[in-house]
């Protein structure tokens, strides 16, 4: 039997050295998610760099920059600003400085939610407190507003706290132009270099490295059953391109540091120069289940395949395998196969499979099944970083900016409905929810249910707006407070 597995001639494709657009869609992807999916930072290494650094230079601001982003990620924005405004007026570094601003006003943002919901039990907070923290987040939007031109994510984030501040009028506008932009996105997307169609996109070092980095197994993971593969690996994570821009990254920070430290700031960098800190569009965690439908769960999975995955086979399944495999390789005679290999063919594997076929997809006796299956986990696994030497692992990137931008295309939709809403323009706003609803494909379609429920309420539709809020109490999540 012969079979050429597309999983088997990746293993050694997806070793090659990254392709740039392997690179830059990454970027547009982890630019869509946010940085609610990123890594929270090693406290300890960012405090020894603090202390090496004395929060100076490049490496310095940046290692403050990261316990701002600890304190964050640990749910104290109240640290965080504090990291942020103590070393905001000393950075000089373009990236770093909008990263500052986009961190401190994700902090503000929590903030914001914690002192409202505190203001809503009696003698919790005042109203002067929740009013300055709006008027403090209104001067990091302006700022990283003018730092971000051409930028439809930020600028969809500008109208959606405009809606929050009940500018319902100027919210409406921003959401048509954002709704606009997107779409021509969308159409740009069939072009080879859909990331560049996402404001600012470049090529810094840690970009790079951080991929690199990704792409190097972890101490716990199992070595992997093939001495080639693992050479392959080895020799891109420790080759001369990278070790080379390690070098590079070392020299512009300027600073003996250890290789704990570089890969540190190397995550800090790669943050700041994805421009992914001023949203969670998608978030992990929240009050609503996800939309169920057959399309909703295609985009979901769409989605989860960002998040790499490895497929481990244990020695008893490898020993599974290396029993099941036919001991004739061939169904054709050993006299026909030995007049093949002998004559003069310059594409052998294709020459191969056109002569004796590629081989059965599907075990042909009850031996073979254990090598099928290990196969198939192999083959239905979501293409990782491993895979970003080989051209599909762009064209997998671009599948899911695609699926991202439909999903915020949808969110614009819902906002630019909520907005009508406010302005008492219902007649418009239910059939853009209409639309929004019955394409069936909106994860989180909780927010066109309550807007939609909203609406009709005040169309004076009961019977509608009661049918959205039982759909919407259907996805609710139960906590211990609802019990």
């Amino acid at each position: 039997m012969f079979c050429v597995s597309a999983a088997r001639l990746t293993a050694l494709a997806s070793h090659q050295p990254i392709l740039p657009p392997s690179v830059s869609t990454r970027v547009a992807v982890m630019r869509f998610l946010g940085d609610g999916r990123s890594r929270v930072p090693n406290i300890n290494t960012i405090n020894t760099l603090i202390t090496k650094t004395g929060a100076k230079g490049l490496a310095g601001n940046a290692s403050v920059l990261g316990k701002a982003m600890f304190y964050l990620k640990r749910g104290n924005p109240v640290g965080a600003i504090a990291e942020i405004d103590k070393i905001l007026p000393e950075i000089s570094d373009d990236a770093l400085k909008r990263f500052a601003v986009g961190i401190r006003l994700r902090a503000r943002n929590d903030l914001l939610d914690m002192k409202e919901s505190a203001l809503k039990v009696h003698g919790g907070i005042t109203e002067l407190e929740v009013s300055d923290i709006r008027a403090a987040l209104r001067d990091d939007y302006k700022v990283l507003e003018a730092a971000s031109p051409g930028c439809w994510l930020f600028e969809l984030a500008v109208a959606e706290y405009r809606l929050y501040e009940g500018c319902a009028k100027d919210a409406y506008d921003s959401f048509r132009l954002v709704e606009k932009s997107i779409q021509e996105y969308i159409l740009s997307l069939k072009k080879p270099s859909p990331s560049q169609a996402l404001h600012g996109t470049d090529n810094h070092a840690s970009l790079v490295l951080a991929f690199q980095l990704s792409r190097a197994p972890p101490p716990n993971v199992p070595k992997v059953s093939s001495k080639i593969l693992d050479e392959a690996i080895k020799g891109i994570v420790e080759g001369y391109s990278t070790k080379e821009a390690t070098l590079a990254f070392k020299k512009d920070l300027g600073a003996a540091l250890t290789d704990e430290e570089v890969v540190e700031l190397v995550y800090i960098f790669e943050a700041a120069h994805i421009r992914h800190h001023f949203h969670d569009y998608f978030p992990l965690h929240e009050d609503y289940r996800g939309w169920g439908s057959e399309r909703a769960n295609a985009a979901k999975g769409t989605l989860a395949s960002h998040s790499t995955s490895s497929v481990f086979l244990d020695d008893k399944l490898l020993a599974s395998i290396r029993t099941s495999v036919p001991h004739q390789p061939f169904y054709a005679g050993e006299d026909e196969l030995r007049r093949f290999m002998s004559s003069d063919h310059k594409d052998l594997i294709a020459e191969l499979r056109h002569t004796f076929g590629s081989g059965p997809k599907t075990s042909l006796a009850k031996s073979e099944d254990a090598y099928f299956d290990a196969l198939k986990a192999v083959e239905n696994s979501p293409m990782s970083a491993d895979a970003a030497g080989s051209a599909a692992y762009p064209v997998s990137q671009n599948d899911i900016c695609l699926c991202l931008a439909h999903q915020l295309l949808y969110r614009t939709r819902v906002n630019i409905a909520v907005a009508l809403t406010q302005l008492d323009r219902l007649e418009e706003a239910v059939p853009i929810l209409d639309g929004v609803i019955n394409a069936d494909e909106y994860i989180y379609m909780w927010r066109a249910l309550l807007a939609r429920g909203e609406a009709n309420k005040r169309f004076g539709h009961i019977g509608k707006s009661d049918e959205d809020f039982r759909q919407l109490l259907q996805l609710k999540r139960i906590t211990s407070a609802d019990a």
